[in-house]
């Protein structure tokens, strides 16, 4: 009968409800060092089962090993990821998960909310596909692939997927919940030793106020990337259609016996322009791939810090609970680690969005310098085709060759018309998000100071 009801609850899924985030500590080696309430409830273990051992101890035998070993790559490399996980309670029920696990000194911190996007719905079937995989074969063939299989669901690799799947995931965690209120009058009756940890809440309630307007513009990044990316691509096309279209007005000028000295140098013109077009281009297309990487950080970052806010505040008002078993040091020190981790990512933020107001910037410039070489490629072609048709005999293959330069030039001129508005709309948008971060810098360093009061409070 025992044995009938365990394997019965594997197939039960645990109550992990929507408006539920939880978090837990580890070291280096994956060793439970501490986890909010939430994260204990929910694993079925007791605090004493869990603290000290490895976080394998909820792990669910349906989750590939690949998902693991990607894992551990991106955090001996020191850098955050954000996965599905299908987890094991003790009695033997499951819960799914979406864990972002960000790297902190000398240990990592994993904070995970109950997924709900259709991304998600994909993720179980790429897993079982992953599974099968595994089980016919060994890790390696798992490893291969899993890049074709995130192809499939429209990702060019793992950071692209993990970074669209944190956004879409918050984004749907946030419709759910916009009705939802934390409890902020239940901080009212924490005890004066608590003092600290209620402006902690007010500080980081603040902060996800001032968050939740850069997660709005969310958009605005993602647009304003996939406009570079698209035109950038189409730019370097056009520039080499230019490129032979210089080559074949050469070779056309050689032909004509009489006349043609007048059609090589515009021919030579072509080329030489046709040459500076595509160096100019090729560093438009390198400045493109950094600016795409930037905002594709920026949104990763954005979401990172929304999800760690929300972290903080609603630990805060779970400890307030009176039937929170969480003694006075552990409450401290997992509110300053969460608070270190706050303050380390919005530092990176800050870095990537001044890089980016440069990067920007630089794309202006050279959109339009190439603005100006367009201008006079211009010029050569209205020049050569009237040339062209008042000439003769041979020459009217010019007529063709000019024509196609003005629809090329034309091409070339509209595609840089949509970046440089893009390109201003987004440099304006992102001067004003810089100077509203003045308010989100005062607050950091508000909560930096309780963290350090909380720090002697724990010396004494």
């Amino acid at each position: 009968m025992q044995l009938a009801n365990q394997a019965l609850a594997t197939n039960k899924e645990a109550k992990f409800e929507f408006n539920e985030i939880f978090f837990s500590i580890t070291d280096f080696d994956s060793k439970i060092i501490t986890g909010n309430d939430v994260f204990i409830r929910i694993s079925g273990y007791t605090k004493q089962e869990l603290i000290g051992s490895f976080h394998n101890i909820v792990r669910h035998p349906d989750m590939p090993r690949i998902i693991f070993r990607t894992l551990w790559d991106y955090l001996k490399a020191d850098k955050p990821i954000v996965t599905y996980v299908k987890n094991r309670v003790k009695n033997g029920e499951y819960y799914w998960v979406l864990a972002a696990v960000f790297p902190l000194n000398d240990r990592y911190v994993s904070i995970r909310i109950k997924p709900n996007t259709k991304i998600f719905t994909a993720v179980k079937e790429l897993y079982f596909k992953l599974l099968m995989i595994e089980s016919m074969d060994d890790i390696e063939a798992s490893g291969d692939m899993i890049s074709s299989l995130l192809a499939d669901l429209g990702y060019c690799d793992y950071d692209h997927f993990m970074s669209d799947a944190l956004l879409q995931e918050l984004q749907s965690r946030q419709a759910l919940l916009s009705d939802t209120y934390h409890r902020e009058d239940d901080l009212d009756s924490l005890p004066p030793v608590m003092k600290n940890l209620k402006s902690v809440h007010s500080y980081s309630k603040a902060l996800m106020n001032e968050y939740d307007h850069w997660f709005e513009k969310i958009e605005m990044f993602s647009s304003i990337k996939s406009i570079f990316e698209e035109k950038g691509t189409s730019l370097r096309y056009l520039a080499r259609d230019i490129v032979l279209l210089s080559l074949n007005a050469s070779v056309s000028s050689y032909k004509i016996a009489h006349g043609g000295e007048t059609f090589g140098v515009l021919a030579r013109d072509i080329r030489n322009n046709a040459k500076d077009n595509d160096t100019l281009i090729s560093n438009i297309h390198e400045l493109v791939n950094k600016v795409s990487d930037s905002l594709s950080s920026m949104v990763f970052s954005i979401a990172s810090m929304r999800l760690q806010i929300e972290m903080v505040t609603n630990f805060i008002e779970e400890i307030s609970c009176k039937n929170s078993d969480m003694q006075m040091n552990e409450m401290n020190e997992n509110v300053c680690d969460l608070i270190v981790l706050i303050t380390e990512y919005a530092s990176k933020m800050k870095i990537l969005q001044n890089g980016l107001d440069t990067q920007i910037s630089e794309s202006l410039t050279h959109f339009d310098q190439l603005e100006q070489q367009m201008m006079y490629l211009g010029y050569i072609q209205v020049y050569g085709f009237i040339e062209a048709a008042a000439s003769q005999g041979e020459s009217v293959r010019f007529k063709v060759i000019f024509s196609q330069l003005k629809t090329l030039v034309a091409q070339i001129s509209q595609e840089i018309d949509e970046m440089q508005k893009s390109g201003k709309r987004f440099y304006s948008e992102n001067r004003q998000l810089m100077e509203k971060s003045k308010g989100i810098d005062m607050l950091l360093n508000s909560l930096k100071a309780e963290m350090m009061m909380i720090k002697t409070m724990e010396i004494e």
